[in-house]
């Protein structure tokens, strides 16, 4: 037998809810074609093969739920519980993890918490504000891809693609978002920054950088004209350890432009301390990929009747 079963398993799998995919053998084809390619396969590409090759059923089943947000969610699950169901499982290489450095975190985390609201608790939550950058890849393989069970897990691709930009984001503490700054690749003072930048859609603020990060002066930008139109009273500004952001001339232009704190975050406690790394890049990212999801197939579409 090509695949090893866990003793639990009393069966050899593939039992349960009957099947009401009427075309289970051609998307079981595709998955088994794509994987044996050493190409991902996730979710998505379940939900966007059956876009492309099953429209009218498609349709039919997503007219018959309550709403778009719980069709789309519903369709997913779907996929998922069948790539489960036919022994594909989500694959992800496992690291050791090291149990004391995890409880000093955890206790790092307290720590700064209990420091933080003794310190700023007083503050009104609209003038408690967090601001962070995530990288924004026009074309990336996912971490995880779907493989057959006994079957090979490797990718033929495995980095992500060169061109990206560089979303900042700013929420504050009762849940307003501020207005987005995207940073695109591009020349200070070039064409991309005199002729592209203005004709981009109204109601952010855009910035150019050689590979599209952070530096001091994109920063001072996100101060000048973001930051300090949203800043009305003396505020807390948490930020993370990037060095344009911690300097001393940063805390002394919010200090003195804003009359506000820039408060840093402890070193490496971003994935726990950080609001938007714990609730809002992550729904950010899965919102992306979907968009993509959606218009990829417009995009095959166009270059089909060129």
């Amino acid at each position: 037998m090509a695949s090893k079963r866990h003793s639990r398993h009393a069966t050899m799998g593939g039992q349960g809810h009957r099947e009401i995919l009427p075309f289970k053998e051609e998307l079981l084809a595709y998955m088994r074609a794509k994987r044996g390619a050493e190409e991902h396969l996730r979710v998505f590409h379940l939900m966007r093969w059956v876009n492309s090759n099953q429209k009218a059923w498609l349709v039919q089943y997503l007219g018959s739920k309550l709403n778009e947000a719980v069709a789309y969610q519903s369709f997913r699950s779907l996929m998922l519980r069948f790539a489960a169901r036919h022994r594909f499982r989500h694959r992800v290489p496992s690291v050791s993890k090291d149990q004391y450095l995890d409880e000093l975190l955890a206790a790092q985390v307290v720590d700064y918490a209990v420091h933080f609201w003794s310190t700023y608790g007083h503050y009104p939550r609209s003038q408690i504000l967090n601001v962070d950058e995530t990288g924004v890849f026009f074309d990336m393989p996912p971490s995880l891809t779907l493989a057959e069970i006994g079957q090979s897990s490797k990718c033929t691709k495995t980095d992500k693609h060169s061109e990206r930009l560089t979303a900042v984001l700013t929420i504050r503490a009762d849940g307003v978002k501020l207005p987005i700054l995207f940073i695109v690749k591009g020349k200070p003072g070039g064409t991309i920054e005199t002729n592209e930048l203005p004709t981009y859609p109204p109601g952010h603020v855009y910035a150019v950088q050689e590979n599209a990060w952070m530096d001091d002066r994109v920063w001072d930008q996100y101060l000048d004209e973001l930051l300090a139109a949203h800043v009305v009273d003396s505020s807390v500004l948490l930020v993370d350890n990037l060095a344009c952001h911690v300097s001393e001339r940063s805390r002394d232009k919010v200090a003195e432009t804003m009359f506000s704190v820039l408060e840093p975050l402890p070193p490496n406690s971003t994935s726990r301390c950080q609001p938007l790394d714990v609730g809002v890049m992550g729904p950010l990212k899965a919102m992306l990929k979907t968009a993509w999801l959606l218009e990829d197939d417009e995009r095959k579409k166009s270059v089909l009747q060129l």
